[in-house]
């Protein structure tokens, strides 16, 4: 009797039995397979950690002009117009006017190590003059480099030389490289050929000047807001700190072929020596020259070589009746409100001595013509 209840126990027990043990050979084989691939990732991390990692350089000028083509204002246009030269393309933020009474176009040049949407000037006289009639067309000058590294002078290169005498004491020489051979003096007198860098050297073409780039983006620039209408030909080059020198030598090499004139905003040298003086290039300026500054005290002042203290006498020794400077009360902290200000006082002053005294010039002209017709003969 007990061995018939046994019976069916036993073979629940076996079931059991077999049922453990596949699942362990499933675990165990499992494991293993996870230690295959782990020991795999492993040997593909390390080969990937061996692996040479390219260098890359940081390009700042490439960054700003990523964060720059993601404007937010969206009555501003980006454009990138072709140079003509190599695929070469402005970078430039574009906006119409917004009075239906076109004033002309305004071409704004910015600070070095700024840009077209600097917010303390450049944003708000693009901004601020659009708003009253003009197209404004700021543009992206780049990176002018830094000036080359001195050249060492004599006086230096003979004491590198007679330190390194003492340093080195002279070793007895051969008695091949006292007599020398005939075939070694040949060869000490003969000139050492070309080498590969030399050459590289000698074909290498001469880096283009700075200048020449910022005439070809400013002419670029015209083209654009020429081909806008008919009605747009009046045109101001406006240049803020160091691009302001750019303006200025812009406007001296082009106004014989356009209507230019040229407003300028605390101008000071560029940092590189290749750049062209602006009290050199102001006297041989035609049209009307608008300076401002803001004024600040004479400790304070950096730039003693080019201040606007000498450009007024510079044009006052020379004469210039086209020069009209203005001076802009101190910055202050709020850089919002010193930017409504100035866009206020640059619109100003533009009227005033563009767009009125222009006016006035052509109404005396055609009165004058009015009159040498109603004149009888003799």
């Amino acid at each position: 009797m007990l061995s018939a209840h046994f019976f069916p126990i036993i073979g629940h027990m076996k079931l059991i039995v077999s049922t453990l043990s596949l699942t362990l050979a499933l675990s165990t084989l499992t494991l293993a397979a996870d230690e295959t691939d782990s020991a795999a990732s492993v040997a593909s991390g390390a080969q990937a950690s061996n692996a040479p990692v390219e260098r890359t350089e940081p390009n700042p000028e490439r960054n700003r002009l990523s964060n720059l083509a993601l404007t937010s204002d969206p009555l501003t246009e980006v454009l990138q117009l072709d140079t003509g030269k190599d695929g070469e393309q402005l970078l430039a933020f574009y906006r119409t006017e917004g009075t239906g009474i076109t004033q002309g176009g305004v071409i704004l040049f910015p600070d070095e190590q700024t840009h077209m949407d600097w917010p303390d000037d450049l944003s708000h006289l693009r901004q601020g003059l659009s708003d009253h009639g003009w197209y404004t067309l700021a543009l992206y000058l780049p990176d002018s480099g830094i000036n080359p590294l001195p050249e060492r002078t004599l006086p230096v290169l003979s004491a590198i030389k007679v330190a390194s005498s003492q340093a080195q004491p002279s070793a007895p020489l051969s008695d091949a490289e006292e007599g020398g051979t005939p075939d070694t003096a040949e060869n000490a007198s003969a000139p050492a050929e070309n080498t590969p860098d030399s050459a590289a050297e000698e074909t290498k073409e001469p880096e283009e000047a700075y200048q020449e780039k910022v005439y070809r983006l400013g002419s670029t620039a015209i083209t654009h807001l020429k081909q806008q209408g008919p009605e747009l030909d009046r045109f101001i080059v406006l240049g803020v700190g160091s691009g302001a020198v750019w303006a200025a030598d812009f406007v001296r090499k082009y106004q014989e072929q356009e209507e230019l004139r040229l407003v300028m905003i605390d101008a000071r040298q560029p940092r590189i020596n290749a750049a062209p003086d602006l009290l050199t290039v102001l006297p041989e300026i035609n049209s009307t020259m608008i300076d401002l500054y803001h004024g600040q005290p004479v400790s304070l002042q950096q730039d003693t070589n080019n201040s606007a203290e000498q450009r007024l006498r510079l044009a006052r020794h020379k004469r210039l009746n086209n020069f009209h400077q203005s001076r802009l009360p101190v910055a202050t902290e709020n850089w919002k409100k010193d930017s409504r200000w100035l866009v206020k006082q640059v619109r100003g002053l533009i009227r005033t001595y563009i767009v009125t005294a222009e006016k006035e010039a052509r109404e005396r002209k055609l009165n004058a013509g009015s009159e040498t017709m109603e004149k009888g003969p003799g």
